[in-house]
């Protein structure tokens, strides 16, 4: 029986050595497997930071553009505002002109009138004076004649 213990207890020496074999081989490959998750981990990290900053460049570039085109067309519209305003300027600068051309048109017309009215007057009074010279030489003749 002291032959037979020897064998078991080497045996034993021996299972333990592959249970213990076994469980370092299962330890390393737990340790690997967890490894290469938190690589995994890691890695799925860095390509969502990468992912998210390329995000946030794409949108602060649309609000750059949409800021600049916004810029642009805030400047159009007062070039616009500026431009509608010297037309709006020149217009009534225009109209002003011709209102002061009417009006001294107008007055123009009323002196021309008035100096037509006041000749015509001459002349008719003129006129009057020559038919009552013609009516007195008229009246001396037909008394001289009678």
């Amino acid at each position: 029986m002291t032959q037979a213990s020897p064998d078991a207890l080497s045996e034993m020496r021996a299972a333990n050595l592959h249970l213990q074999a076994t469980i370092d081989g299962l330890r390393q490959a737990l340790e690997t497997a967890a490894h290469e998750a938190d690589r995994a981990v890691t890695r799925a990290r860095s390509e969502e930071a990468a992912r998210l900053a390329d995000l946030t460049a794409t949108i602060q570039q649309m609000r750059d553009a949409m800021e600049a085109q916004q810029r642009a067309h805030d400047q159009a519209l007062q070039a616009d505002r500026a431009a509608a305003q010297a037309e709006i300027a020149q217009l009534k600068a225009g109209i002003d002109a011709l209102r002061h051309t009417l009006d001294s048109a107008r007055t123009d017309a009323e002196q021309a009138r008035l100096s037509m009215e006041a000749d015509h007057a001459l002349e008719r009074q003129a006129l009057h004076q020559q038919i009552q010279a013609l009516r007195d030489r008229l009246e001396q003749t037909m008394r001289e004649q009678a």
